[in-house]
């Protein structure tokens, strides 16, 4: 297992803006805008999903999202939350309070990273609250993270073994809301 600085295994960490005019900016449909409320832990939420037009999409075509992309939360009373972007809201940006973490496939898999930070989460949010006014991650300390790296194939091996516990947790959940219904 070896120890990698986030930077040397992602092809992408930044995270975008919000368009001129804030929420009046906003329309009814159009490209997803992604925002710190939409990345919970372990899962997207398109609650309160903002929508741009094709024209501030474009100014913000440097974070642009791409399937299996990790959101990470960086500013705020959320900071640290990560999830995996939802495909259906594919193509995409973030705004700044989000931050597209992409993973070069060849050296790690997103759903490693996924379960990684959450692990970490105590630590991220540490981070966050050094020095400042308000709970923030920047790009360099993204950058800089440490991760325990082992194979490929072992990370493949933690992903499956951890993603069968999710469901299963997923599952108790939907069991419990039904009852409680």
């Amino acid at each position: 297992m070896a120890v990698v600085k986030l930077a040397d295994i992602c092809q992408k960490i930044g995270s975008g803006a919000t368009p001129r005019g804030g929420k009046e900016a906003y329309r009814a449909e159009g490209i997803a805008l992604v925002r710190s409320q939409n990345v919970l832990d372990f899962s997207f939420s398109s609650d309160g999903l903002a929508y741009i037009n094709d024209e501030q999409a474009d100014k913000l075509r440097n974070v642009e999202l791409q399937s299996g992309d990790v959101l990470l939360n960086i500013t705020g009373d959320s900071v640290a939350r990560a999830c995996l972007m939802d495909d259906d809201y594919l193509p995409g940006r973030v705004n700044q309070h989000v931050a597209i973490i992409r993973v070069d496939e060849s050296k790690a898999v997103n759903s490693y990273l996924l379960y990684y930070l959450q692990w970490r989460k105590s630590h991220l949010l540490q981070l966050a609250s050094a020095g400042a006014t308000r709970n923030a991650l920047t790009k360099g300390m993204i950058e800089q993270l440490e991760i325990d790296l082992p194979s490929l194939d072992e990370q493949r091996k933690v992903v499956g073994i951890l993603g069968s516990i999710q469901n299963k947790i997923k599952l108790n959940h939907e069991i419990n809301d039904n009852l409680a219904a």
